[in-house]
C-alpha cells in the first residue's frame, strides 16, 4: 500500500536491529561481483569466466568492482541530495502560491493570507491532490518503500513518482502531514533506476536502496547522521559494516549537495536561553508523559488507517474536505497547516501561550490522523515531531503559571524527541534528528537521549506488564500508516 510502513519494537538503535534482516545473500563480498554477461566456469580453477555463449572472457578485477561501488555511492548521494533539494524548493514554491506569500517561513504566509485564501487554498490544493490519488489508484497501486527494499523487489518508478508528487502538493497546499516521504521515494526510485542495469549483486542494491532513503531524509533536513541512521536502523535493519559505510557516505554526499537549498544551516534556529541542572529533572518527568502521548498519536494513526487505499472519486471530496477543516482551524491556530514546523518554530521561540500550545498538542494529530483517513499519504516525522514539542511546551509553560522556572525552548526540544522516539521506535535516531535539526548546547544533546531512551523503556515496561504471556511480545510488527516507519 503507498506510504503504508512497519513499526518495529526494538532496543535503543531501533534493532530487533542487530538480528541480520537480509537474506543469506547478503553474506556476499563484494570481491564476487561479475559483470552482467558472465559467471564463473567451475572446470577453470584460476578462476577464469565463461560468458553467456560458452566464451571464456576474463574476470572482472577487483579494483573494478571496488571502483564501480564507489561510483555507484557516489551517484546514490548525489542523486539523493539533489531530489532533496528538488523536494525543498518544490513545497516552499507551493507554499507560496497556496498562501500568496513571496519569502519567508510558512507561519508568516498564514498569518498574512485573508481569511479566504486559507480557506481556499487549502482546500483547492488537497482536492486536487485526491483527484490524483484517485486516477493513480485507478490505475496501479504503490507499494511500501521500506519492504520493496527489503524484500528486493523492482520498483514501478512512474507510480512511485507520481505518489511522491501527490505527497508533495499536498503538503505544500498545507496538508498535516510530513514531506519528509516524498524525498526518500524520489531518491530510491531515482538509485534503483539508475544501477538496475548494472553488475551490483542483490544484497548491495538493497544496501544503496535503503542508503538513498536515508540521504533523502537527510538531504531535506541537513541531517546526515539521522538520515544513516534511519537507512540502517529502519529501512535496512541491518548494521553490518558495510551497510553502515555506504548509509554514511550517501548521506553525507547528498547533505552537502543539497547545501546549495539548505545553505548548511540546521532547519531551526536554537534561542539563546538559559537552562540549568533542573532540566534533567525535568527531562526524568518527562519520560512517561511522553510515552503516553506517542503512544496515544500512534494508537490515533492505527484508528484512522483505512483498510485498504481508497481508490474512488470520494477522494477529491475527503481530502479537500480535510483541507478545508484545516484552513478553517487556521484562523485561529496560525501554525496548523504544513507538517508541524510552524509549532515547532513557535514553540523553540517562546512566543505561544499556554492555550495555543496545549491545542496544538491535541489538534495536530487529530488532523493528521483525519488527512489518513481521508485516503492521504505522507510522513509522520514532523507531525509526531511537533506534537512532543507542544507537549514540552505546555508544561514549560504551566510549571512557570505555577510560578516556577523551566526553560520553554529546552523542555520543548527534549518532549519532541522522547515522542518522536515512541512513534518511530527508534530513541537513537529520534535523538539526533532533532538534535541536527537544532543545532543545542552539547548538554542538550545528552537530555535529549535520555529522555527518548526513557520514554521507550517506560514504553517496553508498560507493553509488557500489560500484555498477557500468550500474546505477542513487544516486539511484534505494526501497519500503520504512512511512513515506512511513520516517516
Amino acid at each position: 500500500m503507498s506510504g503504508q510502513g512497519v513499526f518495529h519494537d526494538t532496543s535503543p538503535f531501533n534493532a530487533e536491529a542487530t538480528r541480520p534482516a537480509l537474506a543469506a545473500s547478503d553474506t556476499t563480498p563484494i570481491a564476487t561481483f561479475y559483470s552482467s554477461q558472465s559467471r564463473p566456469d567451475p572446470k577453470h580453477c584460476d578462476g577464469s569466466m565463461v560468458s553467456d555463449g560458452g566464451r571464456p572472457s576474463r574476470a572482472v578485477s577487483r579494483s573494478q568492482r571496488y571502483l564501480t561501488f564507489a561510483a555507484a555511492i557516489l551517484v546514490t548521494g548525489v542523486l539523493s541530495g539533489v531530489v532533496g533539494g528538488f523536494t525543498t524548493v518544490l513545497v516552499r514554491t507551493l507554499e507560496h502560491l497556496s498562501f500568496g506569500y513571496d519569502q519567508g517561513p510558512l507561519l508568516i504566509g498564514v498569518r498574512d493570507a485573508s481569511i479566504e485564501r486559507r480557506l481556499i487554498g487549502l482546500a483547492i490544493g488537497c482536492a486536487l491532490a485526491g483527484l490524483g490519488w484517485w486516477l493513480l489508484r485507478r490505475k496501479t497501486s504503490v507499494p511500501g518503500l521500506n519492504e520493496s527494499i527489503r524484500q528486493g523487489r523492482r520498483f514501478s518508478q512512474v507510480p512511485m513518482v507520481i505518489d511522491a508528487l501527490l505527497q508533495v502538493l499536498a503538503v505544500g497546499s498545507g496538508a498535516s502531514l510530513g514531506r519528509e516521504q516524498a524525498p526518500r521515494l524520489f531518491a530510491a526510485a531515482a538509485t534503483e533506476l539508475t544501477i538496475r542495469l548494472g553488475s551490483i549483486p542483490a544484497p548491495y542494491r538493497r544496501i544503496l536502496l535503503a542508503s538513498a532513503a536515508g540521504a533523502g531524509l537527510a538531504a531535506v533536513y541537513n541531517v546526515p547522521a539521522a538520515g544513516a541512521l534511519y537507512a540502517c536502523g529502519i529501512v535496512l535493519r541491518s548494521w553490518r559494516p558495510v551497510a553502515v559505510l555506504v548509509a554514511v557516505a550517501t548521506s553525507c554526499i547528498a547533505t552537502v549537495t543539497a547545501w546549495p537549498v539548505s545553505h548548511g544551516h540546521p532547519t531551526f534556529v536554537w534561542p539563546d536561553t538559559q537552562y540549568s541542572w533542573t532540566a534533567l529533572l525535568f527531562t526524568v518527568a518527562l519520560m512517561p508523559v511522553a510515552a503516553a502521548v506517542g503512544t496515544g498519536f500512534n494508537g490515533l494513526i492505527r484508528r484512522a488507517q483505512p483498510k485498504s487505499p481508497p481508490a474512488s472519486w470520494t477522494l477529491l471530496v475527503t481530502i479537500g474536505l480535510a483541507g478545508l477543516l484545516t484552513g478553517a482551524c487556521s484562523i485561529w491556530m496560525p501554525q496548523m497547516p504544513g507538517n508541524g514546523k510552524s509549532i515547532i518554530v513557535e514553540s523553540l521561540a517562546g512566543g505561544d501561550t499556554l492555550i495555543a500550545v496545549t491545542v496544538a498538542m491535541g489538534l495536530k494529530p487529530v488532523l493528521t490522523a483525519l488527512f489518513i483517513r481521508a485516503g492521504a499519504v505522507g510522513g509522520m516525522l514532523t507531525p509526531s515531531l511537533a506534537t512532543g514539542v507542544a507537549t514540552g511546551a505546555s508544561i514549560a509553560l504551566l510549571v512557570e503559571r505555577l510560578g516556577g522556572y523551566a526553560s520553554v525552548p529546552t523542555l520543548a526540544l527534549i518532549a519532541g524527541a522522547a515522542v518522536l522516539g515512541i512513534t518511530q521506535r527508534a530513541p537513537v535516531f529520534a535523538a539526533v534528528f532533532t538534535a541536527e535539526l537544532t543545532h543545542p548546547p552539547p548538554p542538550i544533546w545528552g537530555m535529549l537521549l535520555l529522555a527518548a531512551m526513557g520514554a521507550h523503556w517506560v514504553r517496553l515496561l508498560a507493553a509488557r506488564r500489560g500484555r498477557p504471556a500468550n500474546r505477542t511480545a513487544p516486539g511484534h510488527t505494526s501497519n500503520i500508516a504512512n511512513a515506512d516507519g511513520l516517516a
